[in-house]
């Protein structure tokens, strides 16, 4: 039996020190640069902005005159008979060819439609301008969410780290008291509550291993790599000091992208009324053409004709009666319109919110982060007096195991406070339009 015991410390510790290989550490620079190249939902968000912009054209919004060449050639082999007016002799004839050539350069041009074109035109660059918003947008939800892998990541890897010390102890207590056991100074229940722990202890090691690699694979995907490439995160966290509410508030007011879109939007639906308003203008065409055409007959009066010249024209219409789709459209336009400055007004209210409300958690993780500092320090004072007088046994397993998991609990405590500090300072500045330039990122 404690042969299998020894055997089952020795792959603890070999379990212990299987940790991440020494790959080179992943800064979060790198990190974000690489989700910025190779992020599916980015990338795609780029497309669309890119075919909004390819479609912000005066000629797209029908501004440019349109020229068009066609050309048309026939050939007919016909059995004819011709019946003309008395005086003049009947036809009939097999084998007739009768041949057509003609080419046209023709030009279409609207010279007016109530600016209709001039509208589409600018709601075709507003377009493109929502779709950089969306873009934006689509960055930096990516981020935050890269960012809160990464730190959640490293607050994984301390927490190996914490129950990886934690194993050994136990390890270490596991064959103090079977040393003492065999020597009489122990009873068998010190035993085997001291290797419960150790058993516990080396469960927690394995489940916080498996969930240290869970978030990695999550990252691998967010950065575009493969699943389960292996990577080293850096634990350093630089906190950001002399935040201001109120000046966080008033960049969010100009910077912040969705209270950006609901005012583009609510530029958007103003063209719209303009577009719908200028259905009700007379719209005026110009039509020209120039053109060649040349028709041989094998039969007839007429045996060939050639034409070659330019025509042209004007058409106006004017619009009298639709059965009411100009109207509908319109008030459809209006109604709209007045939505999206509703939006508007609800997007200032709800971002000026967001940014007090991450301001409030921010300061809150400062203030937590400040005390678990302390909780760990005197956690562990507490741990090392309580092993010493254990050691020398003034205490029981159970008072050395309780503050063995109180100093545990206050480290991972202390751990996850301060990188839940830093991502609230991130959601912060994200909210008030500063996470991009805070990270130096261009959409």
């Amino acid at each position: 039996m404690r042969t299998w015991r020894k055997r089952a410390i020795s792959l603890v510790l070999f379990l212990v020190g299987a940790v991440a290989s020494a790959q080179d550490t992943l800064s979060l620079q790198q990190a974000i640069a690489l989700a910025l190249a190779n992020e599916h939902g980015i990338l795609i968000a780029r497309n669309d902005a890119a075919i909004a912009q390819a479609q912000a054209t005066a000629g797209n919004a029908g501004l440019l005159p349109r020229v068009d060449a066609t050309g048309r050639g026939t050939y007919s082999n016909q059995d004819t008979k011709l019946d003309f007016a008395p005086g003049i002799d009947d036809v009939e004839r097999n084998g007739v060819v009768n041949t057509t050539l003609a080419g046209q350069l023709g030009l279409t041009y609207t010279l007016f439609n109530g600016m209709g074109n001039y509208y589409t035109l600018e709601r075709a660059r507003l377009n493109a301008d929502l779709a950089d918003l969306r873009t934006r947008a689509q960055v930096e939800g990516t981020l935050t969410q890269v960012i809160a892998l990464y730190f959640a990541l490293a607050a994984l890897d301390e927490d190996v780290a914490i129950t990886q010390r934690i194993l050994e102890i136990s390890a270490d207590r596991f064959q103090r008291q079977e040393g003492k056991a065999l020597l009489g100074g122990a009873g068998r229940l010190d035993v085997l509550n001291a290797q419960v722990d150790l058993q516990s202890d080396s469960t927690a090691y394995i489940l916080a291993r498996q969930r240290r690699e869970r978030s990695a694979r999550d990252l691998n995907v967010l950065m575009g790599r493969a699943p389960d490439e292996e990577m080293r995160v850096s634990h350093r966290v630089n906190y950001a000091q002399g935040l201001s509410e109120q000046q966080l508030v008033i960049e969010a007011m100009q910077g912040n992208v969705q209270l950006q879109s609901a005012t583009a939007q609510v530029r958007a639906a103003e063209v719209d009324q303009r577009i719908a308003r200028s259905l009700r203008w007379p719209r005026l065409d110009l039509n020209a053409n120039y053109g060649v055409s040349d028709a041989q007959n094998g039969v007839g009066l007429v045996l060939g004709t050639y034409t070659q010249g330019l025509n042209g024209g004007l058409t106006l219409s004017i619009p009298i009666f639709d059965g009411g789709r100009i109207n509908t459209q319109a008030e459809t336009a209006r109604l709209r319109a007045e939505s999206a400055a509703l939006a508007e007004q609800q997007a200032r209210l709800q971002v000026e919110r967001d940014v007090r409300n991450a301001f409030t958690t921010w300061r809150s993780q400062r203030e937590v982060l400040r005390i678990q500092g302390d909780a760990v320090s005197t956690a562990q004072l507490n741990f090392e007096r309580t092993r010493e007088l254990f050691q020398s046994g003034q205490l029981t397993g159970l008072q050395f195991r309780q503050a063995q998991l109180d100093l545990a609990d206050a480290e991972r405590r202390g751990v996850v406070a301060g990188f839940d500090t830093k991502v609230a300072e991130l959601q912060l500045l994200r909210a008030s339009g500063g996470l991009l330039p805070g990270l130096g990122v261009q959409p």
